[in-house]
Formats: structure tokens, C-alpha cells, sequence
């Protein structure tokens, strides 16, 4: 195998646990790889205002391809190294589509996530309370109305974000959602994730080794979700939680432990025994 220089790290089911929490033991991992001379990159669907408080453990970590690969972003110089947003004209065809239903939709845009107020205040109806945890709600930008906010705006998005209320809605909008050029895959949550046709975690993880001159054999990435599957598929090493759907630890060379037993020590265990 060829030796790793990038590792591609997911955070939600991967790094930190079902109650959000990074163990000690994680974070330790993480600490290791720059040590064995491999870059760290963080691959996820979250935008970089959702990812304040994590930062806060790995304020030392440069790259970040968020939004599910919407944006990579560049720390340290503080600028995009690619953007491939949704584009105005299909979020502002989506979302009023969405209202017909009960649901919560969530604008990504200007690195956090723009929510309805009156849903904000109400996200146990969505199965979305865990968003007032403290390591994501500096995230959320809570407005009245982010039909009104699309309708004002002049430039494009990184994703929309729908939680439902009931479940049976979801592949009603789905199906609604296909008829655009986007990409469209479940979180791990029931939420409906859309993204700009050919963004996903894959195309961001290709973009970031253009930026940083290495090549996809040389990365090794680590997820657990739908939206990994490209990710896993598209690394030289790839790694699927314990807890991901069948369908995603099919996509991987390996599986790891779950996130609540720190399966991503192990996972980088073999990312720093390869050779």
C-alpha cells in the first residue's frame, strides 16, 4: 500500500460519540498523525460554524472540506480553496416545496446555518434537539424566515438542510428534489442533505489533494455515514465505523469499532501502520 500523507477524518458518528463528546483518547489519536508526518483533514457535513467548539480541541488542524463538500477552506490563510455551491434559483425552488410539509429547513451559507426562528424554539418536533448541544448551536443563525432570506440573498449556497417531522415526508421530497441538478443523500439524523449536482465528500476530498499536490492513493479516509461513501470509495485506505449502515462499511477496506467505544483511535492506529 502506499504510504498515507493525508488522512480524511469525518466527525459526527466518527470522531465524537452519539452525545457529542470527543474522548481524550480521540483526541490523542488526531494529535499522533501530524506526528507521523501525516496532513489531518477534516471531511464533513457540517459548516465551519458548527465546527467552533471542536476547533477548540485541534486548533492546529489547517483543512476543512465542509458542507458535505461544498467548501474547502484553507485555515491558516483564512480562504476557500474551492467552492461548488447550490445554486440560488434551486434553493429558492426547493425550500418553499419543503414548507408544504412540516419540516425545518436549514440554509448553509457564510460558513454557518441560517434556521427559522419559530423552529429553532421548537426542534424536538424534528428529532433535531441535539443541535442545541454546545459543540454545535454557535452554528446557527436563527431568522425569521429563510424563504425570505433566500429571496433577498445574491449568491449562491452551500446546502440546504431539511429536517422532517414525520419521516414518511422525506422521500416525498426527495423524489420532488430529483427533478434538479443536485445531489441528495440522508444524514444520519433523517435529514434530507442538498448539494449542487457532483458535490460530495468525494469531490472535496479530490479537490484538497489538487490543493495539496497528493494524490488520491495517498489518503486515507474515515466516515460512517451515506454522505462518506464517496469519500471511502475514492481514498487509497479506507475506513467505516461500526455503527455505519451496512451500505457504507461495504464502501470501505476496513471497519473500525464504533464511535462510542473510540473506534477512531483504532482506525488511525492502521492509517499510521501503513505502508
Amino acid at each position: 500500500m502506499t504510504k498515507i500523507k493525508l488522512a480524511a477524518l469525518d466527525v459526527d458518528g466518527t470522531l465524537v460519540r452519539r452525545d457529542l463528546s470527543l474522548s481524550p483518547a480521540v483526541i490523542r489519536a488526531v494529535e499522533s498523525l501530524p506526528d507521523a508526518g501525516i496532513i489531518v483533514s477534516i471531511v464533513t457535513g457540517r459548516s465551519m460554524g458548527e465546527l467552533i467548539d471542536f476547533r477548540r480541541s485541534f486548533p492546529w488542524i489547517r483543512y476543512f472540506v465542509v458542507s458535505n463538500g461544498a467548501t474547502g477552506f484553507d485555515a491558516k490563510t483564512n480562504t476557500a480553496f474551492y467552492e461548488k455551491h447550490l445554486p440560488l434559483s434551486i434553493a429558492r425552488a426547493i425550500e418553499p416545496e419543503a414548507r408544504k410539509y412540516s419540516v425545518m429547513t436549514e440554509v448553509y451559507a457564510d460558513g454557518t446555518s441560517y434556521v427559522n426562528r419559530d423552529c429553532w424554539e421548537h426542534t424536538e418536533r424534528y428529532t433535531a434537539e441535539f443541535l442545541h448541544h454546545p459543540s454545535l448551536a454557535e452554528g446557527r443563525v436563527p431568522v425569521k424566515n429563510v424563504g425570505d432570506l433566500l429571496a433577498r440573498r445574491e449568491s449562491d449556497i452551500e446546502k440546504l438542510y431539511v429536517s422532517f417531522e414525520n419521516l414518511s415526508d422525506l422521500p416525498r421530497l426527495r423524489a420532488f428534489c430529483e427533478g434538479f441538478p443536485v445531489d441528495l443523500v440522508t444524514s444520519i439524523h433523517d435529514g434530507l442533505e442538498i448539494n449542487q449536482k457532483g458535490v460530495e465528500k468525494g469531490t472535496g476530498l479530490a479537490a484538497l489533494c489538487d490543493y495539496l499536490g497528493i494524490s488520491l492513493d495517498e489518503t486515507a479516509a474515515v466516515g460512517d455515514g451515506e454522505a462518506d461513501i464517496a469519500m471511502l470509495r475514492r481514498a487509497g485506505l479506507s475506513i467505516a465505523m461500526e455503527n455505519a449502515l451496512d451500505i457504507v462499511k461495504q464502501s470501505a477496506t476496513l471497519v473500525a469499532p464504533s464511535n462510542d467505544n473510540d473506534g477512531a483511535v483504532w482506525a488511525i492506529q492502521q492509517i499510521l501502520l501503513a505502508e
